[in-house]
């Protein structure tokens, strides 16, 4: 977590200096910003910085970089600075506001999936404020499914669908929930686990369910269900030299279209170390923003599940199986094949699931 704070007037420095202390001491990487009249050069051993541009430039260049934005002063000093930057909530920075006499902080934009409802709350702990809170599901107590998922690193399916799932709440009308995985801390509240709702959840890596699942039992007739996504997937590709990222990156799609499986749910690509600078799986994982691990022959004969051998492919790279096995591998202990080897274009494809528990992930406020 990497926040940025900026003042514009000498009670707001003062304030300034107090936050950026504060967060400091919670083990959060935050760095202060203040104009020439107020800056000392002893305040850089603080993390406080001299304020060089105007505050929309100072904006434009933060806003990528960082993943909370907290501005000392007027709310609309704060609105028109990031105005021309705002692209998506589910990526902008979560924006919040003081004001200088540190009486509020207010959660301004990115309440849930940015973290600024968050923000506020321990901005106005640092400095004994009171934090402005807008959005329906937290004034009234219910958990947002967008900020329960972000909080866990699940990815939603369809925002549309998430906006229907809060409403539902609002209403005080049912949601049901079932995952896959299990669930560190149990439902989120306001859920009702197994039911089938007006609204649903499902925590899965599938796009259907499988037969004979509950989750298959209960939303098998349901338009109405929100998929939650987790990194959970290990594909193992075994290749040919000189493959072209596009040809890998058409055979792992059709692989998991084939198997109902979604994308967004791969955690890494796995190979053998000999592949490890092949262009084209380096470059497929850098576009997806994926590691791609490697492993070598001698760590991937050590894998005990049975896999399709290939006496061609232990001539050459010294294990019978590339892919398979680098995606257990990759997937960790108890980790299990859903997708055996698949060849075609160059390539073989496997896909491994993860022994995978919904938790929320640790950093941040």
């Amino acid at each position: 977590m990497k926040l940025a704070v900026v003042s514009f007037t000498r009670r707001g420095s003062r304030l300034c200096c107090r936050l950026v202390q504060g967060f400091r001491e919670r083990g959060v990487e935050c760095d202060g910003y203040m104009k020439r009249p107020f800056f000392q050069e002893a305040l850089e051993g603080m993390g406080i910085h001299l304020l060089q541009d105007p505050v929309g430039k100072w904006t434009g260049e933060q806003f990528g970089q960082v993943d909370g934005l907290l501005y000392i002063g007027a709310a609309g000093i704060a609105v028109r600075a990031v105005a021309p930057y705002l692209a998506d909530k589910m990526t902008d920075p979560a924006v919040a506001v003081a004001d200088e006499a540190g009486d509020y902080v207010i959660s301004l934009l990115s309440g849930h999936v940015g973290g600024a409802n968050r923000l506020a709350k321990e901005a106005a702990k640092i400095i004994g404020a009171t934090p402005v809170i807008t959005t329906a599901t937290d004034v009234n107590g219910i958990t947002a499914i967008d900020r329960w998922a972000a909080k866990r690193g699940l990815t939603i399916s369809d925002r549309g669908l998430a906006k229907q799932v809060a409403a539902t709440l609002l209403e005080g009308r049912p949601v049901g929930i079932v995952s896959d995985f299990p669930l560190q801390g149990g439902v989120p509240k306001g859920y009702t686990w197994g039911k089938k709702g007006e609204s649903n959840v499902w925590v899965t890596v599938r796009k259907q369910p499988e037969e004979g699942t509950l989750a298959s039992r209960i939303f098998r007739d349901s338009g109405q269900v929100l998929r939650l996504i987790p990194r959970a997937l290990t594909v193992g590709v075994g290749c040919r030299k000189g493959i072209g990222a596009g040809e890998v990156e058409y055979r792992v799609e059709q692989v998991f279209r084939d198997a109902g499986l979604e994308r967004q749910a791969i955690a890494a690509m796995a190979t053998i170390d000999l592949k490890a600078r092949e262009e084209g799986l380096c470059r497929l994982a850098d576009q997806w923003g994926v590691p791609l691990v490697t492993f070598s022959a001698e760590e991937l004969e050590q894998v005990k599940a049975p896999v399709a051998e290939s006496s061609f492919v232990r001539q050459v790279t010294g294990t019978g199986n590339v892919c398979e096995r680098a995606a257990l591998l990759g997937a960790g202990a108890r980790g299990r094949l859903l997708v055996e080897k698949r060849a075609g274009g160059g390539a073989t494809v496997a896909v491994a699931v993860a022994d995978y528990q919904v938790k929320e992930e640790r950093g941040g406020f």
